[in-house]
């Protein structure tokens, strides 16, 4: 049976109503059900092509969630605002996926995955919600919705033969042309690592699994920072520049 709120998300993209009440009995109730929420939106609306990802924490597991292929676009893109509610922007490292990796029984270590990662970018996540206000849902709710997911902008590919070390990573986001934010750090490139074999074995257990194309991005290492103007620029070192413009 179709979970309640997979229905309320998929006809609040049909109308672009935003959801105003949500009803006690659509909130997930385990990380299980919001992931179930998930795979039965992005099976209501097309191929995925992308994944969200965090870090690895320290105990646990990180969170996840599918992203809509039609909902990654490449660096230059013009997009309407007026198709994003409550958007900010988070600046972050890409993976692109190599190769196939289906479901399987030891499942997937480190190693494994920086096997098959093709190339690397910096990315622009646009947060967006399909809620009125995102910050008064529970937290299972946004998980349940993409994680807030807008849309993916894409940086030109950086061949991947040596990964260099993220831990250091130097990044600067820019409204207009003027600084809006800058950072030097984050997630090592062995936590990134880690998260993405989690991933592997995640995406095949709900029958989503990863293959070659697919773009992960790997956590905010900038923001998440409010739209302050029409034209957004990331810059990473080592990466080259992402850019968006808002009309």
């Amino acid at each position: 049976m179709t979970h309640p709120l997979t229905s309320l998300l998929l006809s609040h993209r049909a109308s672009g109503t935003p959801i105003v009440d949500l009803p006690a009995e659509a909130v997930p109730q385990s990380v299980e059900e919001a992931y179930q929420v998930q795979a039965e939106t992005v099976a209501g609306l097309g191929p995925v092509g992308a994944w969200k990802l965090a870090p690895m924490p320290e105990t646990g597991v990180p969170f996840a969630a599918p992203i809509l292929a039609k909902d990654v676009v490449a660096s230059g893109a013009t997009l309407a605002l007026a198709d994003f509610s409550d958007l900010a922007i988070e600046v972050e490292v890409a993976l692109i996926i190599g190769q196939d990796l289906p479901a399987r029984a030891e499942g997937y270590t480190p190693a494994d995955v920086k096997s098959v990662i093709g190339s690397v970018s910096v990315a622009l996540e646009l947060l967006a919600t399909r809620f009125v206000d995102r910050s008064t849902q529970p937290r299972l709710a946004m998980i349940a919705d993409l994680q807030n997911n807008g849309g993916v902008v894409l940086g030109a590919p950086v061949p991947a033969d040596n990964l260099p070390e993220f831990g250091q990573q130097a990044m600067v986001l820019r409204f207009d042309g003027v600084e809006a934010a800058q950072t030097v750090g984050n997630a090592t490139t062995e936590n990134m690592l880690a998260a993405l074999a989690w991933l592997a074995g995640h995406a095949a257990s709900i029958g989503l699994p990863l293959k070659a194309g697919d773009v992960v991005i790997t956590g905010a290492r900038l923001g998440p920072v409010a739209l302050g103007g029409n034209q957004v620029e990331a810059e990473a070192a080592g990466l080259g520049k992402v850019s968006v413009t808002f009309g």
